[in-house]
């Protein structure tokens, strides 16, 4: 078979020869990655056997030449002969690391094509240039080249082609990249009948997915029919930054990792898995769904009879057309995708607990599938063709029991992947808080970072060519009113995700100016998505008029109980029932006075407007729903706020990562609309950090201060703000970690805005030193020294050599490594431990106590011993200093999983 070997590129070219050095050679080969490797792609050392050469014995290098374009002239053979030659100068150069270990053996590989015409060929030239290198000799005689050189082999494209029949892994490994013809017959090219037939379900999954998946989820395109706007037409790539802190877009790095070959057994060139961490409305689930529907697209695009059918191929097209339009990558190795909404997938998990990550997959692919194809088919497919598993919303697993079978079914699923020799890429999302690393899965982390003013401008024009596509005269005054918008400081940070520019775009078609804080923009964006649905004509406009109140707390009721029931086993989806949305609004109606004669058919109104769509509740599956998170965060945080028990509510939140978006959403609210309650939201984080010896150790209200401070809704209360700045910073009283880190990140560019908050942190550093209770300032002057206000870098450099001077040069202990031996329970503690309920199960006279650390309450009387177990552990733990970081992060991660919906609504 010819292969093409002009799609591979120079690294996988290079990743190529490798693989097939090692294939040939064995396991005797070392390979280099990319970078200054001396001119090597690999080497050997002993005795190697290769076709038509005598036995080697000695040094070897390997060496990949790779053409990006041939034009199939004089000009390839040139380029190629420079190169070489370029090569063997470095080796002879007197001056040359390379001289110092030049090679007995040399493999060079092309993808150049050389023939071997005798005299005049590529093959024939290649001997003759070797030959005089080898033979070089200064004017005295004296050798110069390479003299050790005993012989050399040439992998040209014809020899490469050989190579590749006979090695049947590398052949499918590389069979996108180096088959012909288009992507669909290259793939039933390496299948056989059976597995075209697996291959045939796979793609008619993505023919139903890329028509499914099509249209955004805030899907508000401005009209009077609330047409749902196409998300290829407004896709967009996001900044993001990479583990290395190097900044980069989220898409195109994505797809850079996805294009490399990681078949396990080829000795993958980079990391197999990424994790997408943003918070509320980064945009992080559209992400996901756009990388999937640029997959979807680059395999359907190209019709290919007896596979998909004309209209798949078109809809591919025009979605691969919109995708390019937004100047967005695309792939060149096509990955079959598959996308896993985690929290579907959680539910199931929770009614059959061993579904496995690969059969919930399978599942998604027998979806409306005349034919259903097995675990061990996919499985077969799999190691054909290289596969994308997107995991979309591993935060919105919010039962601590679940969540750890989902992160266990994850892992296992990636070794499963691995023993089968499976070419897989996993792309997970989640919010970054209450997300914690699972070493058996080690994901790299990929940062959405806050859209800049010009980032948010351009997904804001893109935005409004699609919603007013027939009025330009709208697209150009909405435009203007958000560029005015981001001008201020105060509008500027409501402008920072994509959501929040979605929202704000639609809000400024009707108001010139734009709100201020989170809390007011949904506000606002629900007032005018009501207002529009009240000028509606019809029963609808009537009805919204009329009640207002009625429907307001229907959003918020409903809104609370589909967060509460999030948080549990099972309800992680986030849809509500009918007869649940029926029931609260009886309750709401009966609360209201009204009879039972004008309920039943106000609710019957009601309920036929649900399932449509009314205001931002929309129809999903058998229920309703909101379409993104944040927006049942916005009513869940009016609900909570609407009893006089609301600063007690609060209180509840605190500790909890599942609510920790509604607990600032509502603090926003107060700050903006109930004044009278800003002084019980800080005491309450000062006061929940007393309540219980695990609060003093985790400090979680101090923690929720950060986040608050950089939500910003007290940035107009500067005596408010400069409290929650002190609420922070009682951090410093504790052990260090990344919270540390994520303080000093928050504070620096309020301390460079407010003379106040950099006098009263500067005031706590310098009474540190002077009393000589540093806590986790060092660590905390350290993350201010990467500041980027220079000022506020340079005053922390001074402070912290003021420091280390005052503290003398040892190891401090307040950031020196916590020690990780297990310490065990003795047998008063495990007394102790028992009587409040602790499973003897899980006390042995070796056990560690941190592992009972990791789990959390889940509001049923099963845990109930879990937070007075806790107590008895941490106040013995207080006493072990070298113990705390390490306890206090596990705690934390436990207590931020701790189920708190079972205090909020009564009826559960």
């Amino acid at each position: 078979m010819l292969f093409d070997l002009t799609r591979l590129g120079s690294q996988r070219f290079e990743h190529m020869v490798q693989a097939l050095a090692l294939d040939c050679i064995g396991p005797g080969i070392q390979v280099f990655g990319r970078g200054p490797d001396g001119g090597r792609e690999a080497t050997f050392d002993g005795e190697v056997h290769l076709d038509g050469k005598a036995k080697w014995d000695g040094y070897g290098v390997i060496q990949a030449k790779y053409r990006d374009r041939l034009t199939g002239t004089s000009e390839d053979q040139k380029w190629f002969f420079e190169q070489v030659t370029a090569e063997l100068d470095a080796w002879i150069k007197p001056t040359s690391r390379r001289k110092l270990n030049p090679p007995k053996y040399l493999i060079i590989a092309t993808n150049v094509p050389l023939t071997a015409v005798a005299e005049s060929g590529g093959i024939d030239r290649l001997d003759k240039l070797v030959t005089v290198y080898r033979d070089m000799q200064d004017k005295d005689g004296n050798r110069i080249g390479l003299p050790d050189l005993l012989d050399h082999a040439l992998w040209h494209a014809e020899y490469l082609d050989r190579l590749l029949e006979g090695s049947e892994d590398i052949r499918h490994a590389y069979a996108d990249l180096v088959l012909p013809g288009d992507v669909l017959s290259r793939l039933f090219g390496v299948l056989d009948g059976h597995e075209r037939r697996i291959a045939e379900s796979w793609i008619g999954h993505l023919s139903r997915a890329i028509a499914d998946d099509s249209s955004v989820e805030l899907g508000e395109s401005g009209d009077m029919a609330n047409t749902p706007l196409k998300l290829a037409d407004v896709a967009v790539d996001l900044p993001a930054q990479t583990d290395s802190a190097s900044l980069t877009t989220a898409i195109s790095a994505v797809i850079a990792r996805s294009d490399h070959i990681l078949h396990p057994a080829l000795h993958p060139a980079a990391n197999d898995r990424m994790i997408m961490l943003g918070g509320p409305g980064s945009g992080k689930s559209t992400l996901s769904r756009i990388i999937c529907q640029i997959y979807r697209s680059s395999m359907l695009a190209s019709y290919a009879p007896g596979h998909i059918t004309r209209q798949t191929s078109r809809l591919a097209g025009d979605v691969q057309q919109m995708l390019l339009a937004g100047g967005l990558s695309q792939p060149t190795l096509h990955r079959l995708p598959v996308r896993v909404v985690l929290g579907k997938y959680a539910d199931a998990v929770s009614k059959f607990r061993q579904l496995t990550l690969l059969q919930h997959v399978t599942d998604l692919i027998n979806q409306r599938a005349s034919e259903d194809v097995s675990v061990a088919d996919v499985k077969a497919l799999m190691r054909k063709w290289p596969t994308l598993v997107a995991l979309d919303g591993l935060d919105e697993v919010s039962s601590a029991s679940v969540r750890a079978d989902v992160s266990i079914k994850i892992a296992d699923f990636l070794e499963e992947m691995a023993a089968a020799q499976i070419d897989i890429m996993m792309l997970c999302t989640s919010r970054p808080i209450g997300y914690e690393d699972d070493p058996r899965v080690d994901f790299e982390h990929l940062n959405l970072v806050p859209l800049s003013t010009q980032d948010a401008i351009r997904y804001a024009r893109r935005l409004l060519e699609k919603r007013f596509e027939a009025s330009p005269e709208r697209q150009e005054q909405t435009l203007q009113r958000l560029s005015h918008a981001a001008k201020s400081d105060d509008t500027a940070k409501v402008m920072t995700t994509p959501l929040q520019v979605t929202i704000l775009a639609l809000i400024l078609e009707q108001r010139t100016r734009a709100p201020a804080s989170r809390w007011a923009l949904f506000s606002a964006y629900y007032d005018t998505i009501f207002a529009r649905e009240c000028n509606k004509a019809g029963e609808l406009g009537v009805l919204l008029e009329r009640y207002r109140s009625q429907v307001n707390g229907l959003h918020e009721q409903c809104a609370l109980t589909i967060h509460c029931r999030a948080e549990r086993e099972g309800q992680a989806e986030s849809i509500l029932p009918i007869d649940a949305v029926e029931r609260i609004a009886r309750d709401i109606l009966v609360e209201d006075g009204y009879t039972s004669t004008d309920i039943d058919p106000l609710i019957g109104q009601l309920l036929r407007l649900a399932r449509e769509r009314l205001v931002l509740m929309v129809p999903r599956q058998s229920g309703v729903a909101f379409e993104v998170r944040s927006l049942t965060e916005f009513f869940a945080a009016r609900a909570l706020m609407a009893g006089e028990d609301a600063a007690d509510r609060l209180q509840t939140l605190i500790t909890s990562a599942h609510w920790s978006n509604t607990w600032l959403l509502a603090s926003g609210y107060i700050f903006n609309d109930r004044r009278g309650m800003r002084d019980a939201v800080v005491a309450r984080l000062d006061r929940i950090d007393q309540l219980l010896w695990a609060h003093r150790l985790v400090m979680p209200g101090a923690a929720l201060a950060i986040d608050a401070l950089a939500d910003g809704f007290a940035a107009h209360a500067p005596g408010y703000e400069l409290q929650l700045t002190q609420s922070a910073m009682r951090l410093l009283n504790g052990p260090i970690g990344e919270h540390i880190t994520r303080l000093a990140r928050t504070l620096a560019p309020l301390m460079a805005e407010s003379r106040d908050i950099r006098s009263a942190v500067n005031q706590e550093v310098d009474a540190r030193i002077a009393q000589g209770t540093p806590g986790s300032l060092r660590a905390f002057l350290s993350g201010l020294v990467d500041s980027d206000t220079d000022a506020i870098a340079a005053a922390a450099t001074s402070k912290l050599a003021d420091y280390d001077e005052e503290r003398g040069p040892e190891l401090h202990p307040d950031y020196t490594s916590d020690a990780t031996d297990e310490f065990c329970i003795g047998e008063d503690l495990n007394s102790r431990l028992v009587s409040v309920g602790t499973p003897k199960r899980r006390l042995t006279a070796s056990s560690d106590p941190s592992r009972i650390l990791t789990i959390s309450y889940d509001g049923t009387p099963a845990t109930a011993w879990v937070i007075p177990a806790r107590e008895i552990l941490i106040e013995y733990v207080m006493s072990i200093s070298d113990k705390r970081s390490q306890i206090r992060k596990i705690l934390s991660d436990a207590m931020q999983r701790d189920d708190v919906s079972y205090s909020l609504l009564e009826d559960g």
